[in-house]
């Protein structure tokens, strides 16, 4: 009996940083992620960002959408037949925009 297994990849990151400096890290944080994907050849990928925007998100969200660009406009991610994006794009309100925990 042979067991068939599917190569995948999962990527948590706080993206914030790359925000506050778009016109350069953005392109180097996507080309170092990709770089990854083409290495690895996974034939799943999930890829989970936080603080997308940065600390100045009313400011920078205008950045996001370059952001997915570059990855949907890859050669690494046309492979994929399947991409589901899930953006808060409501930031009117930082309670429910941001998520903060507290320890006691």
């Amino acid at each position: 009996m042979s067991v068939k297994t599917t190569p995948f990849l999962l990527v948590t990151a706080n993206v914030g940083s790359i925000f506050e400096d778009p016109s350069v890290m953005l392109k180097v944080w996507t080309e170092e992620f990709l770089a990854t994907v083409a290495r690895l050849d996974p034939k799943f990928i999930a890829l989970h960002c936080q603080e997308v925007g940065g600390k100045k998100y009313e400011e920078s969200m205008q950045h996001v959408e370059y952001f997915v660009k570059l990855l949907m406009d890859s050669d690494e991610l046309r492979l994929f037949d399947k991409v589901r994006i899930y953006l808060d794009e409501d930031y009117s309100s930082a309670e429910t925009f941001t998520v903060s925990t507290r320890f006691e």
